[in-house]
């Protein structure tokens, strides 16, 4: 059997041979849901091996596509499991507007758990729609393709201590990806070392960063295992693999998630001024430059837009915080106060009449990191208006969570993302 039982434990990793995929590089890519037709295109010419094949295939039955590549893949030793059970250090270096930075963690199995339970919770709604598709692909193939990242709270100096130590030997994967982030993979075998991990992280609440989708599947995956299993022994099924970072990681990086619309209301447009000081202070703002260096400097509380054919920029301020009261009456005062709940009651809900099941469907949004691409999208008529924001910080995250609450979808963007195809977990016995 696999000898599981522990909340956190080392698994036999489904890894890249390079004898036959060669550079590492070539075969890695992000997160699925920042991959468009033209970036699965490109991944799919960098290397006949790449792992976007396996999580984003672009054949018709992609599930079967992806099912009959894993297997092809096995049996022509492209991907191989590792001889012992490992958990990896993940260490990525990166630059934040001039800073170099790290963010270190460990990739892991982690038991899964309900959220009621408290122990391992989410900070964002999710989109039934992407639940879907990840289940259909984690039933065919059967492996963890990419990890979830999650957080872990509380100081732990072992742990510290044991992640310098590691750090510095040889890693086992070192690559830039396209984005010019350094990723560093490095292996921890030893018994004492991961009894450390093992620890130092049974007890820590996990907030879950990045992969809320592919952890509420996870969780349905395994009730329909253990619906045709009744044992009560742990079978890896009862894990998910996830990449744990600690809450106070100095390189957590939260970046703001723009929303642009490509469709709104003309009358609702032309009166929008009118109606948004009914709430906010409204600055207007005439220069695009300006209008960037202002948001940025305003910091939490601010939220700006552009609109279709507006000369101006609008830069929004509440002018009460009693307005969400009435606006959100049964949400906690954490979430109340987020601005992007602002946002989507007070001005997606009341001047535009953008309801929550429209967004929660995706009907006519986007979302985007890139403040030039969202101003870029409404001055060239791709849409009709953008919604700029500044990032949440963890501590907003955090007390969202301990509210036993959730933030609106796609609130945070925690940067950068993890690299899909490092590692992979299966979901079948060890043996």
């Amino acid at each position: 059997m696999s000898g599981l039982g522990k909340r956190i434990e080392p698994f036999r990793a489904l890894m890249y041979n390079r004898e036959v995929a060669g550079d590492p590089a070539r075969v890695v890519a992000p997160p699925y849901d920042l991959i468009g037709a033209a970036r699965q295109n490109q991944l799919y010419e960098r290397s006949p091996y790449n792992v976007v094949r396996l999580e984003l295939a672009r054949e018709a039955d992609r599930y079967g596509a992806a099912e009959k590549t894993l297997a092809d893949w096995i049996a022509a030793r492209v991907l191989q499991r590792s001889a012992r059970p490992a958990i990896f250090q993940y260490r990525q270096t990166f630059d934040v507007e001039g800073r170099l930075l790290h963010r270190t963690g460990y990739i892991a199995r982690v038991r899964l758990e309900e959220f009621d339970r408290g122990r391992i919770v989410p900070h964002e709604k999710t989109f039934p729609a992407a639940k879907e598709d990840r289940l259909r692909l984690l039933t065919a193939l059967q492996i963890n393709t990419s990890s979830i990242f999650g957080l872990y709270s509380g100081k732990h100096p072992e742990l510290d201590r044991l992640r310098d130590k590691v750090a510095a030997r040889e890693p086992l994967i070192d690559l830039v990806d396209d984005l010019g982030i350094r990723n560093e993979l490095r292996v921890i075998e030893a018994e004492n070392e991961i009894a450390v991990i093992q620890g130092e992280l049974e007890s820590p609440r996990i907030l879950i960063a990045d992969g809320h989708h592919r952890y509420e599947t996870a969780l349905n995956y395994r009730r329909a295992r253990r619906h045709e299993n009744a044992s009560n022994a742990p079978e890896p099924c009862d894990y998910t693999m996830m990449t744990l970072v600690a809450c106070d990681d100095p390189g957590l990086v939260i970046l703001p998630t723009h929303r642009v619309v490509k469709s709104l209301p003309a009358n609702a447009i032309a009166s929008f001024v009118q109606r948004a000081r009914e709430v906010f202070h409204v600055d207007e703002v005439a220069h695009r430059d300006d209008f960037r260096v202002r948001l940025n400097d305003s910091g939490t509380g601010t939220i700006g837009v552009t609109l279709k054919g507006s000369p101006h920029y609008f830069l929004l301020r509440l002018r009460d915080a009693a307005t969400m009261q009435t606006a959100m009456p049964d949400a906690p005062p954490e979430v109340r106060r987020l601005d992007v709940s602002v946002l989507h009651a007070l001005v997606f809900d009341r001047i535009f009449d953008l309801r929550a099941d429209a967004i929660r469907k995706g009907e006519h949004i986007e979302y985007t990191i890139e403040i030039g691409g969202a101003l870029g999208a409404v001055a060239q008529g791709h849409a009709d208006g953008a919604f700029l924001m500044n990032p949440p910080s963890i501590q907003d995250v955090e007390r969202v969570s301990d509210a036993g609450a959730t933030m609106p979808e796609k609130s945070t963007y925690f940067h950068p993302k993890l690299l899909t195809g490092l590692v992979m977990n299966p979901l079948f016995d060890d043996r």
